[in-house]
């Protein structure tokens, strides 16, 4: 992806946002449609600005709850604006956070002043179980015949992983067991009422898809969530509010759709050693981003990482740079993001505790709210830069943003 000038850092900032999340017990069970405008509405009053001073209106694809085409046309309709630019942003479960990255580009191009990006959805009361497994992200020709689901295919991703690494079962466990300590500080946290876990919880809970277990795998938003924010010029951000959240660095990194097709990526960035399964785009858009905010990993207050499967957390914290590769399951399994005294990690309890609804902002959400010190759940003292990744599809899409308090 173009446009990663070291020039562009901090040159654009979220001026509004804001999230809503819906409970199962609810009166009243809300679309993803409800969901996204609510959010969107919220996130324009937070940034101080009227409706007419949208002049672009992102979404992320039609969630699967509310499938319909031209889904960033339902939500501007609703929203009764008339942007001069609007898109769907449909890079997977990373669209999410390419939406910023896209809407930096449009504020910095000066065609508009002022962009709004919408994601989330609400799976879980809404769609057919059963039918989504039978159009699941898989090869129509050399996957899906033999009736993959989506743990089954990230279970061979997790395979690999041991064999390459040597991570073992016990760290990926742990990697739960953390994101569940963070959870329960979370008032939002769809696991948070079940309070914390053990190592032992993980491994005897029901087998999934080997290696991984129910524990090792993300629960759905209860009743779904969405999250939306407003971008612009820094200059302009500045000038109307005294905590503007600065986008320093960006990088994205797209390398197939089924994930047997990553076999026949060879030669190019992430596999310029030959076809693989474990190196992932996250490599090459981690490259990007702490190159673009002139940061290193070290410089970071807090990350919070797409793991809707436990295994991914020592794999994208190595990937991005976190410790040296290969270590990732050792550098969980030795404490690395411990709730207590480890570096602050998917602090929400991200996708495994905090729950997952496909595409949403919240995670970037969350960077927001500790890097502005008002977090939702447990602090992270003194917090002024962190970085997000989202990536969707069997590990196809990867987008990292690194935002902080400060411009530069």
């Amino acid at each position: 992806m173009s446009g990663h000038s070291a020039a562009h850092g901090g040159a654009t900032a979220i001026v509004g946002s804001a999230t809503v999340v819906a409970r199962e017990g609810d009166d009243r069970r809300r679309t993803a449609l409800e969901l996204h405008v609510e959010a969107a509405r919220r996130a324009v009053a937070d940034a101080g600005i009227s409706r007419s001073q949208i002049g672009a209106v992102l979404t992320t694809r039609a969630p699967r709850s509310y499938d319909v085409r031209q889904f960033n046309m339902r939500v501007l309709n609703e929203l009764k604006v008339a942007p001069s630019y609007t898109s769907e942003i449909t890079a997977h479960g990373a669209g999410a956070l390419s939406m910023l990255q896209i809407a930096s580009m449009i504020v910095l191009s000066g065609t508009v002043d002022y962009v709004l990006c919408t994601s989330g959805n609400c799976d879980k009361l809404w769609i057919d179980t059963v039918k989504t497994n039978a159009t699941i992200e898989a090869d129509p020709q050399f996957e899906a015949p033999y009736g993959p689901s989506t743990p089954s295919l990230y279970a061979q991703v997790a395979q690999r992983y041991m064999h390459e690494s040597g991570a073992s079962v016990e760290q990926f466990a742990r990697a739960a067991v953390e994101s569940r300590r963070w959870a329960v500080h979370h008032p939002d946290a769809a696991m948070a009422h079940k309070g914390e876990i053990t190592v032992d919880d993980v491994l005897s809970s029901r087998l999934i898809a080997s290696p991984l277990h129910l524990l090792d795998c993300a629960p759905w938003y209860p009743g779904g969530n969405s999250s939306a924010m407003v971008v612009t010029r820094s200059e302009r951000a500045e000038s109307h509010r005294d905590d503007p959240v600065y986008l320093l660095g960006w990088g994205q990194s797209n390398t197939h759709e089924w994930l047997t097709d990553r076999l026949g990526l060879d030669g190019i960035a992430p596999a310029e050693s030959g076809p693989n399964l474990t190196r992932t785009g996250a490599i090459a858009a981690a490259r990007q981003a702490f190159a673009m905010a002139g940061l290193a990993p070290g410089d970071l207050d807090l990350a919070q990482t797409s793991a809707p499967f436990s295994f991914l957390v020592p794999l994208m914290l190595e990937q991005i740079g976190f410790c040296p590769e290969g270590e990732g399951g050792r550098f969980v399994g030795g404490g690395g993001v411990d709730f207590d005294g480890g570096f602050p990690f998917n602090t929400s309890g991200g996708y495994l505790s905090y729950g997952q609804s496909g595409q949403g902002l919240y995670l970037l959400q969350e960077c927001i709210d500790q890097v502005r010190g008002r977090a939702r759940g447990r602090p992270v003292p003194g917090a002024r830069r962190a970085l997000v990744h989202g990536h969707g599809g069997p590990l196809a899409c990867h987008s990292i943003l690194i935002v902080g308090s400060e411009r530069g």
